[in-house]
This record gives C-alpha cells, sequence and structure tokens, in this order.
C-alpha cells in the first residue's frame, strides 16, 4: 500500500464522515500527505528517532 492510496481512500471516506470527526480525518489527511511530500514512502517501517524535536 502507497500513501498515495491511503489518502485517495480517507479522502473518499470524508463523505462518509461524522461531522464531529471531520476535522481529524482531514488533520490525518494531511500529516500522510506532509510525509509523502517530504519523500517518507513507508512511514510505519521508517525510524523517526534521529529527527530533531522541534521546539527544543
Amino acid at each position: 500500500m502507497t500513501n498515495k492510496t491511503v489518502i485517495d481512500a480517507l479522502k473518499q471516506m470524508k463523505t462518509y464522515c461524522a461531522a464531529d470527526a471531520l476535522d481529524k480525518l482531514n488533520y490525518a489527511i494531511a500529516v500522510i500527505e506532509k510525509l509523502e511530500n517530504d519523500g517518507v514512502e513507508n512511514p510505519l517501517k521508517t525510524d523517526f528517532t534521529s529527527l530533531s524535536k522541534e521546539g527544543k
């Protein structure tokens, strides 16, 4: 499965999403789009521990 297929599926789910969950679904879409744009092809197998913590 690719980030693109997940993004497409989540966008399709917006049609059926409860109004109180829409912001959370949009956030999940934005996170996966950011990972995709940053070149993270498989976030579940990526080691993020080497990244510096934002704001520190």
